[in-house]
């Protein structure tokens, strides 16, 4: 079936969004949003601030030459739309190397057209184009956890998982990364919020916050948002877990303490 509605998740990393998505994703109606423009060339994230970038856009473009954007974007578009026609991707505006530029590049080379605004490139490529924007509004809450999933290589927790999980210890507290990730982060909303004013957006906002404690309300007024209620009658609770622990709280408050 032909993309009928679409739409983006536009986020960062520990908003919540893999819960979101999965959420959406599994009521049937509403696409199946996923980090499809991740830029082919996948760092760890310990090396996301150390890679060289001119390095960096070398191996971009090897991956490049051996995927051409039309056959990217028909595998994308496939992937991200359920059987109704709605059409969902979920984009992360990081740098110095996020899924929002690499889907902007691939775009540009689609269409042949690197004259046209990012916005204007979405809404060519994505009929009936909706922005929601998830954020979440305790910064250091959210540095810290992205360097604990760093640390223990869990970034998503699932009910009756049995991946193996490393373990953190609260003697392995670095002021240092957690500032900086929550820089990072921090770079990513300033990169969204600026794109969303530059083209005159309004886009449904999303507080991770809500979204925790108030699942199944906030996934239904996305529904509502996008005009797919009548189609999804009933939503089923989440399967993702809260990650974090005493260890998250404490050094959150060392940092806070060690920040003021």
């Amino acid at each position: 079936m032909r993309n009928q509605r679409s739409y983006i998740i536009c986020t960062t990393m520990r908003s919540g969004s893999t819960m979101l998505a999965s959420g959406l994703r599994e009521t049937g109606v509403a696409g199946r949003p996923d980090e499809y423009f991740a830029p082919p060339v996948r760092l760890p994230q310990a090396q996301v601030f150390d890679m060289d970038p001119a390095r960096y856009r070398e191996l971009l473009q090897e991956q490049r030459l051996a995927n051409p954007a039309e056959r990217v974007l028909r595998e994308i578009v496939e992937a991200g739309t359920s059987d109704n026609g709605v059409f969902g991707v979920k984009i992360h505006f990081q740098r110095p190397f996020s899924d929002f530029h690499n889907a902007v590049e691939v775009l540009q080379e689609y269409f042949g057209d690197k004259t046209a605004s990012p916005h204007e490139l979405f809404s060519r490529a994505f009929p009936r184009l909706s922005y929601i924007w998830l954020r979440r509004s305790d910064r250091v809450a959210q540095a810290v956890s992205l360097f604990k999933a760093i640390k223990s290589s869990e970034f998503v927790r699932v009910a009756g998982s049995t991946d193996a999980v490393i373990p953190v210890g609260a003697e392995e507290f670095d002021f240092a990364r957690i500032r900086r990730l929550a820089d990072w982060l921090q770079s990513g909303d300033d990169g969204w919020r600026a794109f969303f004013k530059r083209h005159r957006i309004e886009p449904m906002v999303i507080d991770y916050e809500d979204l925790a404690a108030h699942y199944e309300p906030t996934l239904r007024s996305v529904l509502d948002y996008l005009g797919l209620s009548e189609q999804c009658p009933s939503i089923q609770g989440t399967r993702h877990r809260r990650q974090a622990d005493e260890i998250s709280e404490q050094w959150a408050a060392r940092y806070r303490e060690m920040h003021a």
